[in-house]
């Protein structure tokens, strides 16, 4: 008796029929003929311009309230806890402004009488007055980081007068500038952002460069007239040059320098603030008006 059954092979198995012949044929040609129609209209939607900046205004609206939608818990969640640690010292905090007051109740004093003393030599040297801009404080309402882009929801927009490229600061210096203004919500591009680009001045050495933003927390110092002259913990300022930004803002102090790269680090808090204020200067007239003498020429 033998204990070792032996398997007989299966036989190959033979394809079946395609029982719908005629279905990948008709899905291909759909799916071929719905991406160029898609295609199509893209372009001739690009073509038509402001049927496209309406289109692409409604989904940056739309985005914009769907990122602070999710990021608001979060942030009301740290405004609770810096509530909480203020409320602990609120004594102290208390002392602090009363001393604070103090010194700026002094220094109004002084600045009345240089204001007044400015005026009369003004009008003595026949330089014309120039007239301070107006702000507009908003409130911030999601600051989301993916890597190299940095940048603020703010809730304000072309309801409360705001125009695209107006610079936004904080009370310790420059933020950054209005990149898209919406109805309701608008995009503030930081100075460290990977397309942020600002005319600056060192205070010290009195060079003069752009400030381009990386990604990271320290951008750098490009087309700058002498690196040699540059000193590591000068001041950077604002140098008017461009017309976004005023001559004297602030931006942070000479951080670094290595192999002619030189990095700043600005004076903005970007993790803890809360509200920002909006220069009401008019950035895109005076381009134009630029633009226009310059075809002139």
């Amino acid at each position: 008796m033998s204990f070792f059954i032996r398997h007989k092979k299966s036989a190959a198995l033979k394809p079946k029929a395609n029982p719908y012949p005629s279905r990948s044929p008709r899905w291909r040609y759909r799916l071929g003929f719905t991406l160029i129609a898609i295609g199509l209209l893209g372009g001739i939607l690009r073509l038509h311009k402001p049927f496209y900046d309406g289109i692409e205004q409604r989904l940056f609206e739309g985005t914009a309230w769907i990122q602070a939608g999710f990021i608001h818990p979060f942030q009301e969640t740290r405004a609770l806890l810096k509530n909480t640690h203020v409320f602990m010292h609120l004594r102290e905090e208390y002392e602090r402004l009363s001393q604070e007051n103090e010194k700026l109740k002094w220094q109004l004093q002084t600045l009345g009488a240089l204001h007044h003393e400015n005026g009369i030599l003004r009008q003595h040297l026949h330089i014309p007055i120039v007239e301070q801009c107006g702000h507009l404080t908003a409130k911030i309402l999601s600051s989301p980081y993916d890597g190299l882009h940095h940048f603020f929801l703010i809730a304000s927009g072309d309801k409360d007068g705001i125009e695209k490229e107006q610079p936004v600061i904080v009370k310790e210096g420059v933020v950054g500038r209005l990149e898209k203004v919406g109805a309701h919500v608008s995009r503030v591009l930081l100075l460290n952002d990977s397309n942020s680009r600002i005319p600056v001045i060192t205070s010290t050495s009195q060079q003069k460069a752009i400030l381009a933003g990386d990604g990271t927390f320290l951008p750098t110092l490009v087309y700058v007239g002498d690196v040699r002259k540059i000193q590591q913990g000068e001041q950077v300022l604002t140098s008017g040059m461009g017309g976004i930004f005023p001559a004297g803002l602030p931006v942070g102090i000479v951080d670094e320098i290595t192999n002619n790269k030189i990095r700043v680090r600005p004076y903005v808090p970007f993790k803890s603030i809360e509200w920002v204020h909006i220069l009401r200067l008019h950035p895109e007239g005076f381009r134009e008006e630029l633009n226009a003498a310059l075809r002139a020429e």
